[in-house]
Parts: structure tokens; sequence; C-alpha cells
């Protein structure tokens, strides 16, 4: 029988001074959203450039980002993001999508094992605890299980270089 990956909260906090202090807000974080076939990215944060906590400049961001509307997931430079990437049991073994962002990306596996390759023709399979810093290759992932769900989240920074909500895809050529 085929596991789905567990629904996402997320819980931000309040910042405290000294005159007030901490507590949690209420975020309902936007609908998870398509990403090729069979994997679902659901956007959990994000952060401007340079950006501040005064006057909550970085819930503003957050707000605006959320209520906008896909896609959200890549930042643009000097920004961040938060993410989870969900990939449904994969029965047929399709193959992911080649794509690069100019990001470095902070990944940690939850669930699962994945495949990661990488254009120049390497892969690595990647399992519950691992972590990956991708320097904005070329790549493309796949769940390797043909009945269990596998998760990851990522942390993706804006280069200098980067475009907010930029992804360059790659041709037939990298199959």
């Amino acid at each position: 029988m085929a596991t789905k990956s567990s629904d996402l909260n997320v819980y931000i906090t309040t910042g405290s001074s000294s005159d007030t202090k901490s507590s949690f807000l209420s975020v309902t974080p936007p609908l998870p959203q398509p990403l090729g076939p069979t994997a679902t990215l659901s956007y959990i944060y994000s952060t401007p450039p340079s950006f501040t906590l005064t006057n909550n400049a970085d819930l503003t961001h957050y707000y605006a980002t959320a209520s906008s509307g896909p896609p959200y997931q890549f930042p643009g430079a000097g920004s961040s993001t938060i993410t989870y990437l969900d990939f449904e049991p994969n029965p047929e073994q399709e193959e992911g999508f080649w794509h690069r962002t100019q990001t470095i990306d902070y990944i940690v596996v939850l669930e699962g094992e994945l495949e990661l390759a990488l254009d120049g023709g390497h892969k690595r399979v990647v399992k519950k605890g691992d972590v990956v810093i991708q320097r904005a290759p070329m790549h493309k992932w796949k769940n390797l299980s043909r009945t269990e769900s596998a998760r990851y989240v990522a942390v993706l920074l804006g280069t200098k270089e980067a475009v907010e909500g930029a992804v360059e895809y790659g041709g037939e050529h990298l199959k």
C-alpha cells in the first residue's frame, strides 16, 4: 500500500522586546503546488534581501509572497526561502526534470530515498537524514520507491545572480 507524506504544520513566532513577550502567530500556509507529475512543493517562509525584523519587515514580505500565488519557491539575490518538496510513490519510476536556480540550497532528506542526478552524469542516492549542499547545479530528483513517498526540506539562498522566481530548465540532451 502506498504511503503519503504527512501534512505540514508551520509555526511562526513573534519576537520579544523589553516590553513584550514572544508568542506564536496564527498562519495558514499556502496550498502545495504541483511540481511535475509526481512532486508537490510547499512554500513555508521567505525573506527579502537584507531583511530586518524592525516593523515586522520579514512578516510583511512573507504575507505578500504567500498571498501572491505560485511560484514562490526561488528567491532573488540576497533573499531566502524555505520549502518542503514531497515526492509521491513512483511505481513507473518516472524521471524528474532537469533544472537549475541561481541559489545555494541546504537540503535535508526527511523521509524516503531519492536519486539526485547531475548533468555531468554523476548520481547519488540520498536517504533520510542525509544533507545535500546544492550550489546551482543542473540537476533532477527522482523518488526511488514504487510504494513509499519521500520528502525533503530545503533552505534556498539567492546568490548575487539570482532573480526571484527564475528557474532554468534543461533540454532533451541532458537525459
